[in-house]
């Protein structure tokens, strides 16, 4: 019997705004750009077909409020995972191993966790300088059925979007 694939999306938190310096980390809200972003990453999703069986999502507003932008363009079951919170690798391992029953999942989730979560399911590498996640930007993973322990590099990307990559997919179309 072959091996069931699963799929992973990794959608870090849309753009956040900052006209609040002395505002709490967790309480900061999405910007108006951050807030566009999210709901054309929503409808991009739905139009491709790529709708999560599961959300995970941290507990942070400006995490919650890109989850509330994508789930008015296509609904899914979702949960808010403390743990997600500014989580670093072992931490977004965790929380992978514990989802079993769901085909398709995402995590909404913050920098460096999430860009180190992507090195290491890619090739196995988990340093580096370069930013490859700007805000609102979706990972796209076929992954083994079994979570429990991911190996290095076991990840195949199928794709990598941005928001101002969205338009221009449409676009050729």
């Amino acid at each position: 019997m072959a091996n069931k694939l699963r799929e992973l999306l990794l959608l870090r938190h849309a753009k956040t705004d900052w006209r609040e310096p002395d505002q709490d980390d967790i309480d900061r809200p999405l910007s108006e750009k951050g807030k566009k972003n999210a709901k054309k990453v929503g409808r991009w999703l739905r139009e491709c077909g790529l709708m999560p069986d599961l959300i995970l999502v941290s507990p942070a507003k400006r995490a919650q409020q890109t989850l509330r932008r994508i789930c008015n363009e296509c609904p899914s079951l979702e949960r808010t995972v403390d743990a997600l919170y500014m989580a670093e690798l072992d931490a977004l391992k965790q929380v992978l191993a514990q989802v079993k029953d769901y085909d398709r999942v995402m995590i909404i989730g913050h920098n460096p966790g999430l860009e180190k979560l992507y090195r290491f399911l890619l090739n196995g590498s988990h340093d580096g300088e370069t930013q490859l996640f700007p805000t609102a930007s979706l990972a796209h993973f076929i992954l083994p059925e079994d979570w429990q322990n991911l190996e290095a590099g076991v990840g195949k990307l199928q794709q990598f979007i941005r928001p101002k990559d969205i338009k221009s997919l449409h676009n050729a179309a």
